[in-house]
């Protein structure tokens, strides 16, 4: 198969036909100018194709090369048959090493692709029996998802220096090739040349489940869904893989930090800001809110696969259309709480007391029934935990017969080094980035951590999906 998920310069990273700057795609300042957009050739640090596909979805299917060149003769061609019909014969070629490969395109399903070779009068004929076999991967969620922290540029910025900007694959949802979902849809890619991966991204930083997946994220200038981006983008189609990230902003991430910057013993005070505030203590509003995403989980399953989908503002919508076997990979969200060597962070004006809270209420995948916070003058306070937290209610969507992806969690939060947002170098995760020019990056995955993040969404790939796969 031809690669759908293309690696142009061998980085690591997807390259697209959606442009390129002119010069300076990885420094501080790229420039504006993008050039190749549309050309049909994957360039070097290329955007996605409208920010979302790593390739074209043709009608006719999907690009196959065959390979005569172990052959010897003087011309070749090929016949490929489905069944009792034959599908297509290609016209004839010198068998040379220049063009002794031949590329067609075929939607999938099982061929006999019958090689035949002349010179002068002989005739071989060679049957090779294959499957044509492209996973559709879809990408849907937040922040974690959509790369946020990690432009393609990011290193530059890392290396410090000078005014930055941000080359993203999308600009409206700081949407990253360097995001996990992006990274596992190329690793899927290059473990074999028997199938194509072809990804569509349509994570957006800062999305809700009402607010970017099952409806309009317009603070992010997205009119409608991402369901129904996924629709227009990929039609009628069977989709193979499908990873979300969502939750956070649904139980108030931002909320969470800016309160316990803010206050002492955050979690028993009324939250700053934001939809938590109308709750009387900002425990109370995590566990409120919590309490709301079984049924938001279920909404979202209903439109991958399911019976029926609604979506704000449009109403009801043809749910996405779901292979056979195909795996849709929830993943939970990393430990960003500790420190290296293991103990509770304690970073800026947050305690160790509000991290060390933050894990055991947010991120735990199996939480106990209660959580006893001690305040700051001594007093214990028990917190119950009937809704458990966000990592357990992703853990829940098994009931769902999602595959929870839990090494996104176990990697950081059950290591013996821990990789919060105070551990120095084994940290992966980003501190506060304000004074660094670039705020969005604030408390999001840095690239150790996305690769992490793959790293694990890739291991569930591998579980849940199998891959059958066909010959050259």
């Amino acid at each position: 198969m031809v690669p759908q998920s293309k690696d142009a310069n061998g980085d690591g990273f997807i390259d697209g036909d959606g442009g390129v700057p002119k010069s300076g795609a990885l420094e501080l300042q790229p420039s504006t100018t993008f050039i190749g957009a549309g050309n049909f050739i994957a360039q070097p640090n290329e955007r996605l194709i409208g920010g979302a596909l790593s390739w074209y979805l043709d009608a006719g299917g999907y690009p196959v090369q065959l390979n005569a060149c172990a052959s010897t003769g003087a011309t070749y061609f090929w016949t490929i048959s489905q069944g009792q019909s034959i599908i297509k014969t290609t016209s004839a070629r010198a068998l040379k090493k220049k063009t002794c490969k031949t590329t067609v395109s075929l939607p999938e399903g099982q061929y006999v692709f019958q090689l035949t070779v002349r010179s002068g009068a002989a005739r071989r004929v060679l049957n090779l029996n294959a499957n044509v076999l492209n996973y559709l991967m879809v990408a849907l969620g937040d922040s974690y998802a959509s790369g946020e922290g990690n432009p393609r540029n990011v290193e530059a910025w890392l290396s410090g220096g000078g005014a930055f900007t941000p080359y993203w694959d999308d600009d409206n949802c700081n949407r990253s090739s360097r995001g996990a979902p992006a990274q596992s849809a190329l690793a899927l890619e290059k473990a074999s040349p028997h199938y194509s991966v072809t990804l569509v991204d349509v994570a957006c930083s800062g999305a809700t489940v009402d607010s970017g997946i099952l409806g309009p994220q317009r603070q992010a200038g997205q009119t409608i869904s991402q369901i129904q981006q996924l629709r227009g983008l990929i039609g009628e189609r069977q989709i193979d893989i499908a990873t979300i990230s969502i939750g956070g902003n649904d139980t108030g991430f931002e909320t969470v930090l800016t309160s316990c910057a803010l206050n002492n013993d955050c979690p028993i005070r009324r939250a700053t800001n934001g939809s938590l505030s109308r709750y009387p203590t900002l425990q109370e509003g995590v566990q409120a809110e919590l309490g709301k995403l079984p049924a938001n989980f279920a909404r979202i399953a209903g439109c991958l696969g399911g019976i029926s989908c609604s979506v704000s503002e449009a109403g009801a919508v043809p749910p996405l259309k779901m292979a056979a076997g195909a795996a849709i990979l929830p993943t939970m969200y990393p430990d960003i709480t500790r420190s290296s060597s293991g103990a509770a962070c304690s970073y800026l004006t947050i305690s160790a007391a509000d991290f060390a809270w933050a894990r055991a209420t947010q991120l735990l995948p199996a939480p106990g029934p209660n959580y006893i916070f001690t305040t700051t003058s001594g007093q214990q306070v028990t917190m119950p935990l009937a809704n458990g937290t966000l990592n357990s209610q992703v853990g829940a969507t098994s009931a769902l017969r999602w595959s929870p992806v839990s090494g996104s969690w176990s990697s950081s939060g059950e290591s013996t080094t821990g990789h919060g947002v105070c551990a120095g170098n084994d940290s992966w995760v980003f501190g506060l980035t304000a004074f660094q020019g670039f705020t969005s990056a604030s408390f999001h995955p840095n690239p150790a951590g996305q690769r992490a993040i793959a790293q694990a969404i890739t291991g569930a790939i591998n579980a849940a999906v199998t891959a059958t796969a066909g010959t050259d």
